[in-house]
């Protein structure tokens, strides 16, 4: 696999003109996320790892950063060589969600299972943000992945 450089420049930025009048406790009006970043410390074997256990597409490379998409949600997996475990071995606080269907969820969880892949926590009730099937594991580079099923309404156990 090719890999390009980074070529990204921070330019600055320079208010235009006829900038909008803002103040100070004015809100940005964001209108979705495009992507969320993970470090870790190999970005081409974390790539492998994301798309072989949780069919993600990897986008593209360059020397520091896998571009992957899911589900039509994009994430940047960031080569950090002194990337720090975020989570001690038991602990499931810092994570990443990923969303599977009703039926996946078992399959996803004997797939977990087959592969040795150790299972930090699972639960499915007391969700109370969001309810549904929940199972945290790590990666290679200690980052804890999630896989959850949302409870449809009215729907549980």
């Amino acid at each position: 696999m090719d890999v390009e450089p980074v070529i990204v420049v921070n330019q600055g930025y320079v208010s235009k003109a006829d900038a909008p009048k803002v103040s100070a406790t004015d809100r940005i009006n964001t209108t979705g996320i495009l992507h969320f970043t993970i470090g870790v410390r190999d970005h081409i074997a974390a790539a492998k790892f994301y798309s072989d256990l949780l069919s993600c597409r990897l986008i593209r490379t360059n020397e520091r950063y896998a571009f992957m998409e899911c589900g039509g949600t994009y994430f940047v997996l960031a080569k950090i060589p002194h990337h720090v475990n975020p989570n001690h071995p038991d602990e499931d606080a810092h994570h990443h969600a990923f969303l599977v269907e009703k039926d996946e969820f078992d399959r996803a969880m004997e797939i977990i299972k087959a592969r040795g892949i150790r299972l930090v926590k699972y639960s499915d009730e007391n969700h109370r943000s969001f309810p549904g099937r929940h199972a945290y594991f790590h990666d290679a580079d200690g980052n804890c992945i999630e896989i959850c099923y949302l409870y449809k309404d009215g729907e549980g156990r």
